[in-house]
């Protein structure tokens, strides 16, 4: 929940949440800032129309301490949803408690939260969403809706979250997706919620990069928490791989900045009993040990040249990361790609690797090189040497034709 509406609405916890807040959810992040491979931090802003995380889980054994009852670990896809104008904080949350050795209940929820201010509440007759609200109510701290089923899955699973927005009738419209699947189960992707917010508005989009009116920090995350309420998840024993993406062009990409840490939510993992992230074959490996609340990755691009071949290698990889070279263009989709080169013109040649957060340029990766091209001289000695070598074969076979024929006769 966000730590702000909590201070509002339960005064006299002020001190423990203030203590909570102090963590940090663990997962995967980008607020618009990362670090690059000499140690440099860059900043951007972006848009985009929708965000997805996953995370497998594969074991785990721990304990939510907080105000809300429950013994139950969240992973939480919150964002920063904008017409320019008005901003609003939203949450698409998968919860899963233990049910025995190896089965888990999930479930999932929803919030949306007015943050065109400090403090804000929010205008309920202008949601229109799954949920109702009584009829004379019109505020309220935030909007929520559970999605009704509960479900049993065995590990190891799969819970996805995703966020779409759009503009609809001149409204910002904010849709909620979820998938859970395992071995012998998958419910698909699910739109269990869809979300109305009657502001005109000319444009709609998910903003990731600086800070909104409501003092929040404008990121997507999609990190591993306490159940609700500024719970505190304690870790025995954990094991899950996750990865957080983004949507451009109809194409899904890894976020460029790639913190282990949450910005805006209040719920967190205890920092000693925590949970461990290391970034390794393109996705993020949780195991059950200290926070390491930092860049998982450090952005960097390097190329070779070997044997007619140019080996182009990039952190992190399935971001967007596009190679241009001798007027081709080429979408880097793995850490590591191959370019055959053994028949190009020789010539100096410039290729230019540039990652970009949705349309925004972030880093950019020159490599000049050249291939000796084969002069005149190359090709009329090879033309000679063939030659040579036919009439060579030729005249042996005439030699080779008149001994037979002369033992014939």
């Amino acid at each position: 929940m966000r730590l702000l509406a909590l201070l509002l609405t339960a005064i006299t916890f002020t001190a423990l949440i203030t203590v909570v807040n102090a963590f940090n959810a663990v997962g995967l992040s980008d607020n618009g800032t990362a670090e690059l491979w000499n140690g440099t931090i860059v900043a951007y802003s972006y848009h985009v129309n929708a965000v997805m995380g996953y995370l497998t889980l594969y074991n785990s054994s721990f304990a939510s301490l907080g105000f809300a009852p429950g013994n139950v670990a969240s992973v939480q896809l919150n964002l920063v949803v904008t017409n320019g104008i008005q901003y609003f904080w939203i949450q698409n949350i998968a919860h899963f408690e233990k049910f025995n050795k190896t089965y888990y209940i999930v479930w999932f929820w929803d919030d949306l939260w007015n943050i065109t201010s400090v403090g804000a509440y929010l205008n309920v007759k202008l949601i229109n969403g799954s949920r109702s609200f009584l009829s004379y109510q019109s505020y309220a701290a935030y909007y929520r809706y559970v999605a009704p089923p509960i479900m049993l899955v065995k590990v190891p699973f799969t819970v996805s979250c995703m966020v779409t927005v759009n503009l609809t009738h001149g409204y910002i419209n904010v849709n909620y997706w979820y998938r859970l699947n395992s071995t012998r189960f998958d419910t698909g992707w699910v739109k269990y919620d869809d979300v109305l917010i009657k502001v005109n508005s000319t444009m709609a989009y998910i903003i990731i990069g600086g800070f909104n009116p409501g003092n929040l920090s404008n990121d997507v995350e999609w990190v591993v928490g306490g159940y609700t309420a500024a719970a505190q998840l304690y870790v025995n024993e954990w094991n899950a791989t996750l990865m957080l993406m983004y949507r451009y062009s109809n194409e899904w990409f890894t976020v460029v900045g790639g913190q282990s840490r949450s910005f805006d939510t209040g719920e967190s993992v205890n920092p000693i009993a925590g949970i461990s992230e290391r970034y390794v074959n393109g996705v993020v490996n949780q195991e059950a040990g200290r926070v390491n609340s930092t860049y998982l990755w450090l952005i960097n691009a390097s190329v070779g040249l070997r044997h007619g071949k140019l080996i182009i290698r990039v952190t992190p990889s399935e971001a967007r990361w596009i190679a241009v070279i001798k007027d081709r263009v080429i979408l880097l989709n793995s850490s590591e790609t191959v370019v055959n080169i053994r028949n190009w013109a020789g010539g100096k040649y410039k290729l230019t690797l540039t990652l970009y957060a949705g349309n925004v340029s972030v880093y950019k990766y020159t490599y000049v090189f050249n291939i000796r091209s084969v002069g005149l001289w190359f090709w009329l000695i090879t033309l000679a040497l063939a030659l040579v070598i036919i009439i060579i074969i030729y005249r042996g076979i005439l030699k080779y034709s008149a001994r037979a024929l002369g033992h014939y006769v």
